[in-house]
């Protein structure tokens, strides 16, 4: 495939966070707790139209992606290159994140599906851990802004650790954080992931918490320890240090997948996807880097499969075969 997207090796850390602002996502939330939640739904449509004018890099990343995923697909998905409709899926999750610690997703737009839900739900019932293995494939926040769902199946509120990189998305987090003070209480900063920090997950891992982090994103300080990968047909790097993780702690792996199953305005739905990795990380020290690959390689295959069911939800605005 020749296409000027694939020759842009800026690594994702480099990209400039989209929204270099945050008085737009503070009118947002100014109007989400004011106004229902459709008629923000509506204002997103022409912010997606706006970026996709002006803003030429996400354009054409959003298209570089599609075309990739159309050539391996035979051209079968999708099934017309539309970078609005990428950029639209965005604005919208944006928007239902903030819904989320507003409280205002009700559980009855979910479905959860007849896979390994139940299976996690009894461990965290049990007081066991696990590691929710997530990625910008979708709406991610789904499981953990449903926290009183899950203090409910479970008959005690589940501690959860979020691993995910604060400098990347400044203006979100801080929107988040005026939604729930407590946010950041509970966030493991990836940009400063050293030795304190595996101390901090085995001491979250002891009070049966939920660990979560995103598996399709690459270090920043460490951008040359990768695992390499063929995603969607052409070499890609994932992160090594994400699934070095269950392997220092033991924990099984869950793969999450939050997606938007009805585009509406109006009563928007949504799946979750909750898939066990087949991979035992209670091995010998010798095995753990085969099991490491194994993992790696599982959650490709889950991320290709979810993108093929949802083409237009991948929210990677750069070069990812860079």
């Amino acid at each position: 495939m020749t296409d000027s997207s694939f020759e842009d090796k800026t690594h994702w850390s480099e990209e400039k966070e989209a929204i270099k602002s945050s008085k737009p996502l503070k009118l947002v939330l100014f109007l989400l707790k004011r106004i229902p939640s459709f008629l923000v739904h509506f204002i997103c449509y022409p912010v997606a139209f706006f970026y996709l004018i002006f803003s030429s890099r996400v354009r054409k990343f959003a298209r570089g992606y599609q075309k990739q995923l159309k050539e391996f697909t035979g051209g079968k998905v999708p099934h017309k290159i539309r970078a609005y409709r990428q950029i639209l899926n965005f604005s919208l999750c944006l928007s239902e994140k903030m819904e989320g610690w507003l409280g205002k997703v009700s559980f009855d737009r979910i479905s959860l599906q007849n896979d390994d839900i139940d299976d996690l739900v009894e461990r965290l019932k049990a007081g066991k851990s696990a590691i929710l293995m997530a990625s910008h494939l979708g709406n991610m926040e789904l499981m953990r802004s449903m926290q009183d769902y899950l203090t409910g199946l479970c008959g005690r509120k589940v501690p959860v650790l979020i691993i995910m990189d604060m400098n990347m998305s400044a203006n979100f987090t801080q929107t988040l954080k005026e939604i729930n003070p407590g946010y950041s209480a509970n966030v493991l900063d990836a940009s400063n992931f050293g030795p304190d920090s595996i101390l901090l997950i085995q001491e979250f891992a002891e009070k049966g918490s939920l660990i979560v982090a995103a598996g399709d994103r690459t270090s920043i300080n460490h951008r040359e320890k990768s695992l390499v990968k063929s995603f969607l047909g052409r070499p890609a790097k994932f992160p090594y240090g994400v699934f070095l993780i269950p392997a220092l702690v033991k924990l099984p792996v869950y793969f999450m997948f939050g997606m938007r199953s009805k585009m509406s305005a109006f009563n928007p739905q949504y799946n979750i996807y909750i898939e066990k990795s087949k991979v035992d990380f209670n091995c010998p020290r010798a095995e753990r880097e085969n099991r490491i690959e194994e993992c790696c390689g599982e959650f490709v295959e889950k991320l290709q499969k979810f993108c093929i069911m949802y083409p237009y939800q991948w929210y990677n605005f750069f070069n990812f075969w860079g």
